[in-house]
């Protein structure tokens, strides 16, 4: 089973959350790696120069790079979204399955899809939802025994 996900965002609170940490992130690395090589090069710049227009010459040329990464950023929010997909999905499903469980007493079988993750949780659901439909069938016939039985229960 290999349907397309028809939403872009299945959890926008768990997959905002992990954009926001992932930008976070590429914010601390990009100043980080920019500080780093721009100090490098100053230190191993012209020494005829000072150390600030040394800095400020390599600024300048940093500014294209700069764009390229920045550039970047949108493909990598888009992969992790993606990618975040497979285990946000199913964890949506099965709180789906568990809601309709709770208050119908019955659900369809949860499937999740071939790339997503916790296939085994899907499995694992489906045995407890046979389990609480067989128990359902055995207290609709015990009920009907007692009932036939001229047994009434009272509650």
């Amino acid at each position: 089973m290999n349907r397309q996900r028809k939403k872009k965002y299945v959890d926008t609170h768990v997959q905002g959350a992990l954009l926001r940490r992932i930008i976070m992130h590429w914010v601390v690395f990009f100043c980080v790696a920019a500080m780093t090589l721009v100090l490098m090069m100053a230190l191993v710049g012209d020494p005829s120069m000072t150390m600030l227009e040394r800095i400020s010459s390599q600024t300048g040329q940093l500014f294209l790079l700069s764009i390229v990464i920045l550039a970047l950023l949108p493909v990598f929010m888009l992969d992790t979204t993606r990618f975040s997909n497979r285990f946000v999905g199913p964890i949506g499903r099965l709180r789906r399955h568990l809601r309709e469980l709770g208050t119908e007493r019955e659900t369809d079988t949860c499937v999740f899809r071939g790339s997503d993750y916790w296939s085994e949780m899907a499995e694992e659901f489906n045995t407890v939802a046979d389990l609480v439909k067989n128990q359902q069938r055995e207290i609709a016939r015990l009920k009907n025994q007692l009932t036939q039985s001229g047994i009434t229960s009272r509650g």
